[in-house]
C-alpha cells in the first residue's frame, strides 16, 4: 500500500483482497465529490450498500465530512481478479449516531480503476430527506 489508508476515510487499516468473481458497488457524490473520484487522489472509494436516501448514504460511508453532499448515485461493477482494499469506515470528527453506524467500504486504486471499474445506468438523484437542513463543508455537520 503506497497510500495513506487515514486519509481515505478508514478506521482501521483495510484489507487487500483479489476479487474472484464480479462485485457491484455504489458511489454517492455530490457536492465537490465528483462520479469518478478526485485525480488527485489515489483511488476511489465505493460502498457496498446501495443507499435510496441522503441520510442512507452518509450513515453508511460517513461521506459529509469530505464535503460530499450525496446528491447522488452511481452503481459500478468491478471485474474479478481486481485487487480492492475492504475495510470499516472511519465515522468521522462530526458523526450523527442518528445515521446508523457506518459500514465498510472498498478503495480501488488508481490504476485499476481505469481498467477493471465499468459504470452501470446512468446516475440518479437521491432522496432528500434532509429537507430544511445542510451539510456544512468540511464540518459534517446537519444544520436546521
Amino acid at each position: 500500500m503506497n497510500w495513506n489508508w487515514k486519509e481515505e476515510g478508514f478506521l482501521t487499516p483495510p484489507h487487500e483482497i483479489e476479487l474472484r468473481q464480479r462485485l457491484t458497488v455504489y458511489r454517492a457524490w455530490g457536492g465537490t465529490a465528483s462520479e469518478g473520484g478526485s485525480p488527485h487522489r489515489p483511488g476511489v472509494c465505493y460502498m457496498l450498500e446501495n443507499p435510496f436516501r441522503r441520510s442512507e448514504a452518509e450513515g453508511y460511508a460517513s461521506i459529509f465530512e469530505w464535503s460530499n453532499t450525496a446528491t447522488f448515485l452511481t452503481k459500478f461493477e468491478v471485474a474479478p481478479f481486481t485487487l480492492i482494499w475492504v475495510g470499516k469506515v472511519h465515522p468521522g470528527d462530526w458523526y450523527n449516531h442518528s445515521l446508523g453506524m457506518p459500514g465498510s467500504q472498498i478503495f480501488v486504486e488508481k490504476h485499476f480503476n481505469r481498467t477493471h471499474i465499468r459504470k452501470i445506468g446512468q446516475a440518479e438523484r437521491l432522496e432528500n430527506d434532509l429537507k430544511g437542513r445542510f451539510v456544512a463543508p468540511n464540518r459534517a455537520r446537519l444544520h436546521s
